[in-house]
């Protein structure tokens, strides 16, 4: 049996219960990792964490107190215990309530832990305040290489919140190598300080997915990438960025010397970006995640032209009888005949329906003359013609109808009444 690692998930510990488990473990020196994740505590019971972690307890490296429903004053508790603690070097306080309060209170024992390596304060509403103290307590601490935020408040107030603590981690001696910073409501205003971080400090794995990311800020951010040194895992999907800006994001990938893997999850591309992709996935083993590809195909709807032009031939061969059929292309063809190029809708409407005595709803030459319009209101023949030619290029004028000329011969003469 792995007397390593101590789960009481979801058990629902009691601040009681959570006193004699402290008080077993104070000189157990076998169990490295205590994980009481969905236990709600109260305050006292981070009192009890607190005097685990300073007692002689020699071998607890691992602390999770994720959704434990701490407060900031949980947080004045537990303090203490983080701050003289040698052993600890995994803290996940995820998904509780510490608000700025609570990470202002844990600023000086953060900032003088000098084991402490991976620090997860995700979800617990964070906003710049808390930013601010954690960028003074890295100014410190040396240790910690793993920051986990996500699912905070810091696009509230960047300048003082986001882009202190981004200006403190790239000078830091000892790099962060991890970073999260998804669900974070991030914007525009953070990608500028975003890409400074990116040519400046020794990140290896950023976490940017789920904010709020326009192309713009997407393309200004992809100038970072495309210039570390040392990214090699890059999340940034479930951003509202077009598929174009996801393929200058590939080619700043692919600009880089480092990136391993890139993942646009949430993220629907063209074509173009597929072929990119494949030639890094072949070439240097890339790992790119995306949503789906989206065709390239432009949607276009009916041409009007063509299919009232279309209905215009069929209304006029639509009689029964063969002498009442008409092609409305030889009334195009005789006005083009006659010079004209253009003409009063009127003109028109008498020259289909009296002269040329085409079955035509009116209805149908008034969409006509709406689709070939011409100056003012006037009907574009000339276009009307072309667009017909293209559809029906067999139609010609018929030849013309010769009149027969009257036989001459000798007239009959009129019967005389005769006279009774």
């Amino acid at each position: 049996m792995d007397w390593a690692l101590e789960e009481y998930e979801f058990y629902g510990v009691r601040s009681r219960t959570l006193r004699a488990i402290a008080q077993a473990l104070m000189y157990n020196p076998t169990v490295h990792t205590l994980d009481l994740t969905g236990n709600w505590m109260s305050p006292e019971a981070a009192y009890y964490m607190a005097e685990l972690l300073l007692r002689e307890n020699i071998a607890l490296q691992h602390l999770i107190m994720k959704g434990c429903n701490l407060n900031p004053r949980a947080a004045v508790m537990l303090a203490e215990g983080v701050e003289l603690n040698h052993t600890l070097q995994t803290l996940v306080l995820a998904d509780n309530h510490l608000g700025d309060d609570g990470v202002l209170s844990l600023q000086e024992a953060l900032a003088v832990n000098d084991k402490l390596q991976i620090l997860d304060l995700s979800n617990n509403h964070l906003g710049a305040v808390a930013a601010s103290s954690l960028a003074k307590a890295l100014q410190e601490n040396q240790t910690i290489e793993v920051l986990r935020l996500a699912g905070n408040n810091l696009y509230e107030d960047t300048a003082k919140g986001l882009q202190t603590l981004l200006r403190v981690i790239q000078k830091r001696e000892k790099p962060i190598q991890v970073l999260d910073l998804a669900w974070n409501a991030l914007n525009v205003p953070a990608a500028v300080p975003l890409r400074v971080f990116l040519v400046r400090s020794a990140v290896q794995q950023l976490f940017l997915n789920n904010n709020r990311f326009p192309g713009p800020a997407i393309d200004t951010i992809k100038v970072g990438v495309a210039k570390s040194k040392t990214l090699q895992h890059l999340k940034i999907g479930f951003n509202p960025m077009e598929p174009h800006n996801a393929l200058n994001l590939l080619h700043a990938a692919q600009a880089s010397s480092t990136l391993q893997t890139l993942d646009l999850d949430g993220i629907r591309v063209h074509t173009d970006f597929i072929k990119v992709q494949k030639r890094l996935e072949e070439s240097r083993g890339m790992e790119i995640t995306i949503e789906g590809t989206l065709s390239d195909y432009e949607i276009k709807g009916p041409n009007l032209k063509e299919m009232m032009l279309k209905r215009a031939r069929f209304e006029g061969f639509k009689p029964k009888r063969k002498k009442r059929k008409k092609d409305f292309g030889h009334l195009l063809l005789q006005l083009a005949e006659n010079g004209i190029e253009t003409m009063l809708p009127e003109q028109f409407t008498e020259a289909a329906m009296k002269k040329k005595k085409i079955k035509i709803r009116e209805e149908l030459l008034r969409a006509l003359y709406e689709e070939f319009k011409a100056k003012k209101s006037w009907v574009d023949v000339t276009s009307m013609l072309e667009c017909y030619m293209k559809l029906f290029p067999d139609t010609v004028l018929p030849p013309p109808v010769l009149k027969k000329k009257k036989r001459k011969g000798k007239k009959k003469k009129k019967k005389s009444k005769k006279t009774k």
